[in-house]
Order: C-alpha cells, then sequence, then structure tokens
C-alpha cells in the first residue's frame, strides 16, 4: 500500500483552499485600427479545422481586406504570419494545409526567375464568406488616386504548390542520375545507335564535343 507523504498532506490542506495565483499580463497591442471583416460562421462551426487555423483565417481575412479586397487575393509569406500569430513555421504551414484542404484558401507559390521562394498567394474562396458577401466586399467611399497594382513584381511568376515540388526536385534527380554507372557499350543493328548515347541522351548531356577533341 502507497503511504502519504504527511508533508505533502499538510501543505494541501493549506493551500487547496486557496484560489490560483495570478499571472503577470503581458503588454497589449498598438491600437492600430485594424478590424477582421465579416466571414461566415462555417469557419468557427467547422470541425476539421483547428482553433488555430480559424485564427490564421481571420489574419489572412485581415491583411487581405486590408491589402487587395476586390479580387481577394493577397501576397503573403510565411514569415509575417509567423510574427502576426506567434507560432512556429511548421504550425503556421499546417494551419494553411488544413485551410487548404477544407477548401477556405487556396495557396500558389510565387517564384522569380530563379528557385528562390518569394512568398505565397493566397485566394480566399467562396465558404470562407457570408451569403451576402460573397460575391464581393463593401467597396471604399473614397477612391484613391494611387495606382491599385504595383510594377516592382511584375517579374514573378505563380505556381502551384505541386509544380512548385517537382521543379524543386529537379536538381536533385540529375545528380543522382550522375551518380548512376554508365551501361555497356553495344551496337544495334537497325539504328546503329549504343546503349551508352542512349544513357547520355537520357541525362541530357551530349559528349559530341568530347569526341571531336579525341580525333
Amino acid at each position: 500500500m502507497h503511504c502519504k507523504d504527511p508533508l505533502r498532506q499538510l501543505r494541501s490542506l493549506r493551500s487547496c483552499h486557496l484560489p490560483a495565483e495570478e499571472q503577470p499580463l503581458h503588454a497589449p497591442p498598438r491600437d492600430s485600427g485594424a478590424y477582421v471583416p465579416e466571414l461566415g460562421a462555417r469557419i468557427d462551426d467547422d470541425r476539421n479545422l483547428t482553433d488555430g487555423a480559424r485564427r490564421c483565417a481571420r489574419k489572412l481575412a485581415q491583411y487581405t481586406y486590408r491589402t487587395n479586397r476586390e479580387s481577394r487575393t493577397a501576397q503573403i509569406t510565411v514569415t509575417y504570419l509567423m510574427k502576426a500569430l506567434r507560432r512556429s513555421r511548421r504550425t503556421v504551414q499546417r494551419h494553411l494545409r488544413q485551410l487548404e484542404r477544407a477548401g477556405y484558401i487556396s495557396v500558389q507559390v510565387i517564384h522569380a526567375g530563379t528557385r528562390m521562394c518569394a512568398g505565397l498567394m493566397v485566394e480566399l474562396m467562396a465558404p470562407c464568406f457570408p451569403r451576402h458577401h460573397r460575391a464581393r466586399w463593401p467597396q471604399n467611399l473614397i477612391e484613391p488616386d494611387a495606382p491599385r497594382k504595383s510594377q516592382n513584381n511584375r517579374l514573378r511568376y505563380r505556381s502551384s504548390r505541386e509544380s512548385w515540388a517537382l521543379r524543386c526536385m529537379d536538381g536533385v534527380f540529375r545528380s543522382l542520375m550522375k551518380t548512376l554507372p554508365p551501361l555497356s557499350v553495344w551496337e544495334d543493328g537497325n539504328n546503329g545507335l549504343s546503349a551508352r548515347v542512349f544513357s547520355e541522351v537520357l541525362l541530357g548531356e551530349d559528349d559530341r564535343g568530347t569526341r571531336r577533341a579525341s580525333k
């Protein structure tokens, strides 16, 4: 039989009836005047979403409403969402994946001429909005004089996450194929091509320059 600690029992009797100690509060956020536009109650009632994913959806709606409310599409980065939600990169990616799988957002990868990822193009889908705002949000009463679209990022392109993953794996696949040993040489009586030339064509290489130099 387990023996109870008398000191622990005495400490419990002295403090069990007392209220818990209040934790110190963090500094309140700055009043920026930003607000979350009207969203459908479906997001709160969907059991496929976690509380973090719902909070991420509200943050995306707030950012999209402020930047580009006409098309409901905004360029955003995971780093911005990390700072806004105070969560890790993997947690933010998990929230975005949940929202995309449930049909609330559509995500595309933005890349420039290089292979570097420049951000995400997130589009809010129809299930995010109530019925009376499903077509569009209410427009501003004052039209700004400045142009809406900037030309700074005109050389950036969009692609789906699947095509971006295949694009990133191309270099690894070519490096892997170069490590394979060459095939044995044999002559084909029909077309005269050898297996070595076939393997070089498969790898995307051409040794005609080296053959000319040897001759």
